[in-house]
């Protein structure tokens, strides 16, 4: 007997045809469990936030932390923090920019600590959607999105290579199908089952 339900993603192309409903109660379980989630992250992860901290400002002059603009809950924007992976001024985004200690950060996820303080705030969870830079409920035809928040953690990130997901425009139509997948079928069940896959991929250390 399977701990979750078994999901398999339709071929691109064919989308579900499930309709997007969630029980109300969720919503709330949901929140609490983000907010044990990132203080819990918070605590545990200090020691090796201060550590990443000092070697980011060893390495070069400027900010521990960027912000970059995301839209989240009716398209409303905020500032989403990461661990600069990149020389000052340069762009974060970039991957041929970041630096050694900084593609290390990208490839463990470990630049996506300072999230968990998006998550206390409530402008992410910790699974969602991708938190795309562009508004979602136009740019990517996805009207339903505005209306749930991005996430730390996404379908798209634990089915797919993030590299071909994250840059390349044949891997930002996967990632839209994957985000749309995760809107019609999402239940605290499968945001479980999406952490555990996220935990346990070897992607996630090396």
């Amino acid at each position: 007997m399977l701990l979750f339900p078994k999901i398999d993603l339709p071929p691109i192309g064919r989308r579900s045809r499930a309709s997007i409903t969630r029980s109300q109660c969720q919503d709330p379980i949901k929140r609490g469990f983000d907010i044990v989630v990132a203080i819990a992250g918070l605590l545990l992860l200090s020691p090796l936030t201060l550590f990443i901290s000092l070697a980011i400002k060893s390495a070069s002059p400027g900010p521990i932390v960027c912000r970059h603009k995301r839209y989240g809950v009716n398209n409303a924007t905020f500032d989403l923090f990461q661990f600069r992976t990149t020389l000052a001024r340069q762009e974060e985004e970039t991957i041929t920019f970041a630096t050694r200690f900084g593609q290390l950060l990208r490839r463990s996820g470990m630049d996506k600590i300072p999230q968990l303080v998006n998550v206390l705030r409530g402008e992410l969870s910790v699974v969602g959607p991708h938190p795309f830079a562009t508004a979602p409920g136009t740019a990517l035809h996805l009207p339903e999105l505005h209306k749930v928040k991005p996430g730390l953690v996404s379908w798209a990130q634990v089915i797919d290579d993030r590299g071909k997901t994250a840059y390349s425009a044949d891997g930002l139509d996967r990632r839209i199908e994957y985000d749309r997948y995760y809107l019609e079928n999402r239940s605290f069940s499968f945001d479980m089952r999406i952490l555990l896959l996220a935990l346990s991929s070897r992607r996630t250390y090396l």
